[in-house]
């Protein structure tokens, strides 16, 4: 009984040992799914910080006649003198083209799958089991050795007495 409940214990230290460390909820697949959270909340600060330089240079365009002058002037639209009258319709060409690069998509961890982590849990139960067998009947060998007196050639058996 001892050998398999040893065996048993064996198993399943190794099938929780494998789950823990490789399965799918498991240390490895969450190292690589922080890893992902972190790319990815590095990439929306950036893309963030382009949105809030766009929407201060809107609203600059919107209000601010020293802007739009300066914008007219850098596009070629207006010359050093020229008076800027302000006409809605026209499409804003700016050589400003901001890179938000390209789109990251989540990807699916790596991980060994559970039939695996099963599978080695099993095959630790039996190995465990049959040497726990192996030497449990080394040991009844010795101990039946041990016993063994040898006289003259013949071995004499120390057996109890009737």
């Amino acid at each position: 009984m001892f050998r398999l409940l040893s065996a048993a214990l064996a198993g399943i230290a190794v099938y929780v040992l494998v789950s823990f460390t490789c399965g799918s909820d498991g240390i490895w697949a969450d190292g690589q799914l922080r890893e992902q959270k972190r790319n990815l909340s590095a990439r929306a600060d950036e893309i963030q910080k382009i949105n809030d330089s766009l929407v201060l240079e809107y609203t600059a365009l919107e209000k601010d006649p020293d802007v739009i002058a300066g914008f007219a002037r850098k596009m070629g639209y207006v010359r050093d003198g020229e008076k800027i009258v302000k006409i809605n319709g026209l499409i804003n060409i700016s050589e400003n083209h901001f890179e938000t690069g390209t789109p990251i998509k989540s990807v699916e961890p790596y991980f060994l799958p559970e039939w695996f982590c099963k599978v080695s849990g099993l095959l630790m139960f039996f190995v465990s089991y049959l040497y726990l067998i192996f030497l449990g009947s080394k040991i009844k060998n010795a101990a039946v050795k041990k016993n063994k007196v040898k006289i003259k050639g013949i071995p004499v058996y120390d057996l109890p007495q009737v």
